[in-house]
């Protein structure tokens, strides 16, 4: 059973009810976003030029490039004259880069008329347009047509000084940040970025913000006028100059835009593959990726193209979980383009590709699957899906950074590892210094020698990990190594649709059935606990021939594990991260408290029990019951229900607020709730035996009750009686009546945390055996590490001291109220600064 209790923390993010929830002044959204970023806005560089020389680490030196005194002297700011001004500053920001190379020079648009919707089609509905002041365009690139995928960044202006959010509290001031975090989360979104830049400009005072998957970091203000053009400019070159990578610095120079050529590929293979649906799948083709999978069992990177956007997590400082169909990219490199591979025969299989930034203290999902294929033979697998390949690429960067640190001799950190001399991007990638790359099915180029444990020769060439978040340590230190990310991607072998989408309401059910039958295997054979069953999670397979069930249940990253003698390598691949291991090690975090860091479970779909009592242990039966929530909400929301509700329905089973507004409204739907589906009795009684079941499940003070825990046998038993029942009708699927739009309401989460093309050429996308290549592509030298002032722990997080002047148990404390802190959901106006620049002789934190 289990032996882990699940902390009373806030809610998870969940699906959106209606279209109201995603307006831009709804409850949700204001309450979501202060949330957000209540305490994750840092200060950090005791001047801009620390910020800009730290963050944004330069391939080619800035020197100043003529007069900018009167760059921005036709720009006046003033009190309702706000929007007069955009062309000035845009034409001064135009005069400060007009020095630049024509191929890294940015284009500024005028875009606060342009309403830009999220990035994704699929989930515009779940949130609200947005129109920065001033978009940017990627270095040498137009910026038309204005949409996302043709910005690079965005700067966003207030009239007044005064109207600077950072040192500021109040719900004004949150939702002047929220423009800017939302900005950030599309473009992150849009383009894969590991971190994005943005402007914040408020009367003449500037400030540059950096935002990744766990907070921003904030430069110190300056003046636009006195010297500001100079500090903007030389922004904008290191923007323009990574270190790795041909785009922009915070792109993943593991990710690369699908350009024609790749378009057209896509299609062809899916035509010859037959896959299910696939024409539906090319809508928004054009924003696809191709995109290298870090294998942490064999060391390698294999490449796959992304074409379809299956789900997305909204959220900004989160897991921000993306789901894709994929397939594997089998091309070759030859003379200096992707072609065909001649000696490839085997069609291309759709697939689904997940990436997410898991919490450094959470037991990578990777390993759960690797436990589930130590544990369960594959005859015996069902309703599970199966990982291809996959693993923690920020781990993988983050033991080459470590061991650069020995500073070996072999290791010359700064060099340049591939492109012409005098290049500042390389155009491709040298094939004389790493051996190329194919798919996974091509053989090992002659002399390479990987494995799991496999660390390149050349140093790393920046001064801290990509693909694992370093702000909190860049800030604080070592002690915030706790609340990074790390960038995992895995690739599952089984494609399914979200099962709001449906054909029949018996092909529903019987999914549901599969993933329960799925999720007891799991638990029964390999002690893995799911602990997040929802919508979005259980899957109807697009294959089901293959397969004796058409069901399964997939994304286990809050899942946990019970320790049955597993030894640390399961099936080879590693079990446990560095980063976790550095971090149990330096604090004495036991695993088990690593693994149960929050309110687990999206929140519509919790266990009563799990939201009314504080310290739970989270078992199997409350999975069980949060199965039963899901089919109610795909009942309510895509069958003819019957109910006198209608469209209310949902809002009164499914309520949005408290833990404990929640649980009564779903203990009062137990109590009352009758059924008679038109026209469908065997799901009429699948809905009143299961509603039967939960009810006695649930706990109860009535003295004359006796509580009956759910079981996978008699959950099964009601799901086997009604399938085998005759009646059931044909597609009668309905779409949700709640949105105006598309009616498939199924896996879409979320609005922040609410109850939670330009083409461009593949150059610098040769396939690698050795992931050198493909993680990194450096060029110039790196820049001094600069001396920075760094601002005291911030008051909502208790300072960690190290092993050696703080007890185990004051340990588990400390860390588990940083992250009941970090998950907090309530929409507090207290400054978005966590704190300031402590000044000299002060005893305390002084907030600006």
């Amino acid at each position: 059973m289990a032996t882990q209790a699940t902390p009373r923390i806030t809610r998870a993010p969940h699906p959106t009810k209606s279209r109201a929830d995603a307006k831009h002044d709804s409850q949700a959204v204001v309450t979501g976003w202060a949330s957000e970023l209540s305490g994750r806005i840092l200060p950090y560089g005791s001047n801009t030029d620390d910020f800009i020389d730290a963050l944004l680490p330069c391939s080619t030196p800035y020197r100043p490039m003529s007069d900018l005194s009167a760059a921005f002297t036709a720009y006046k700011p003033a009190p309702g004259k706000e929007i007069r001004e955009y062309p000035h500053l845009c034409r001064g920001l135009k005069a400060i880069v007009e020095p630049f190379p024509s191929s890294i020079k940015p284009e500024f648009a005028v875009t606060h008329l342009t309403k830009l919707s999220f990035p994704f089609d699929a989930f515009v509905k779940h949130h609200h347009q947005t129109s920065p002041d001033i978009s940017v365009s990627f270095p040498g690139k137009s910026i038309r047509p204005i949409d996302w995928q043709s910005i690079a960044m965005v700067i966003e202006v207030k009239a007044e000084e005064k109207d600077d959010p950072f040192p500021r509290r109040g719900l004004k001031n949150v939702r002047t940040v929220e423009q800017l975090a939302k900005n950030a989360r599309n473009l992150m979104l849009a383009h894969g970025f590991l971190a994005a830049y943005v402007v914040g400009i408020y009367g003449n005072s500037v400030r540059i913000a950096r935002f990744d998957h766990t907070c921003a970091l904030v430069s110190k203000a300056f003046n636009l006028k006195v010297g500001g053009a100079k500090t903007l400019q030389k922004f904008f070159w290191h923007f323009a100059h990574p270190m790795v990578g041909n785009t922009v610095v915070g792109a993943d120079p593991t990710v690369t835009p699908l350009d024609a050529g790749s378009q057209e590929w896509v299609k062809s293979e899916l035509r010859k593959a037959n896959a299910r649906n696939w024409p539906r799948h090319m809508s928004e083709l054009r924003k696809g990726r191709r995109v290298e999978v870090y294998d942490e069992k064999t060391g390698r990177c294999v490449p796959y193209l992304l074409y379809h956007v299956v789900d997305v997590n909204g959220r900004l400082f989160s897991r921000a979980t993306m789901v894709w169909r994929a397939i594997e990219d089998t091309r070759i490199w030859r003379d200096g383009r992707l072609v065909a591979n001649p000696a490839c025969t085997t069609v291309a299989k759709p697939r689904i590709l997940k990436e997410a930034w898991r919490q450094l203290i959470r037991t990578a999902e990777a390993q759960f699957y690797h436990r589930l294929n130590e544990k369960i033979p594959e005859e015996r697998r069902y309703g599970l899906p199966k990982m291809v390949c996959g693993g923690d690429i920020g781990v993988f960067e983050y033991r080459w950074w470590k061991d650069s640190q020995k500073c070996s001799p072999r290791r010359k950190r700064g060099r340049r590892i591939s492109g012409p001399p005098g290049r500042v991007h390389s155009a491709v990638p040298s094939p004389l210094l790493f051996s190329s790359m194919g798919s996974s099915t091509s053989p090992p180029a002659a002399g390479v020698s990987l494995s799991s444990d496999y660390i390149p020769q050349e140093g790393f060439p920046l001064p801290h990990p990509l693909h694992q978040t370093y702000s909190w340590r860049l800030v604080y230190g070592n002690e915030y190594v706790h609340r990074e990310r790390s960038h995992m991607r895995m690739v599952i072998d089984d494609v399914g649709r979200p099962l709001t989408e449906f054909v029949s309401t018996r092909e529903m059910v019987r999914a549901m059935r599969d993933a329960i039958k799925g999720h007891e295997l799991a638990w029964k054979d390999a002690k893995l606990l799911h602990r997040d069953v929802s919508v979005g999670n259980i899957l109807i397979a697009d294959n089901p021939e293959g397969n004796d069930f058409i069901g399964f249940i997939h994304d286990f990253d809050y899942s946990s594990m019970e320790d049955d003698g597993i030894p640390d390598e399961c099936d080879g691949g590693p079990a446990k991260s560095a980063s976790a291991i550095d971090l149990a090690q330096a604090y004495e975090i036991p695993e088990d408290l690593a693994r149960k860091k929050e309110h687990t479970g999206t929140f519509y779909f919790m266990a009563i029990e799990i939201l009314t009592e504080p310290g739970v242990i989270h078992d199997a039966h409350h999975d069980l019951e949060s199965f039963y929530w899901v089919l109610i909400w795909v009942f309510v929301r895509h069958t003819n229900h019957g109910d006198y509700r209608g469209k209310g329905l949902c809002d009164a089973i499914f309520k949005f607020g408290s833990d404990e507004s929640s649980a009564d409204a779903k203990s009062g739907w137990l109590e009352r709730a009758r059924f008679n589906v038109p026209g469908n009795k065997p799901l009429t009684y699948l809905l009143e035996e299961l509603t039967a079941l939960v009810l006695y499940h649930i706990p109860t003070r009535r003295r004359d009750a006796r509580r009956t825990l759910l079981t996978y046998e008699s959950v099964l038993e009601v799901f086997d009686k009604a399938l085998a029942m005759d009646g059931w009708p044909e597609n009668d699927w309905r779409p949700c009546e709640l949105f105006k739009t598309d009616g498939r309401t199924g896996i879409a989460p979320i609005l922040a945390t609410v109850p939670d093309e330009a083409a461009y050429s593949n150059d610098g996308s040769v396939f690698y055996k050795n992931p050198v290549q493909v993680l990194l592509t450096a060029t110039g030298t790196r820049p001094p590490k600069p001396k920075v002032v760094l601002p005291p722990p911030p008051r909502t997080a208790p300072q960690l001291r190290g092993p050696m002047t703080r007890s185990r148990a004051r340990a588990k404390r400390a860390i588990a109220a940083v992250m009941e802190e970090d998950e907090q959901d309530d929409c507090s106006s207290r400054s978005l600064l966590v704190t300031s620049v402590q000044p000299k002789g002060s005893k305390k934190p002084r907030r600006e």
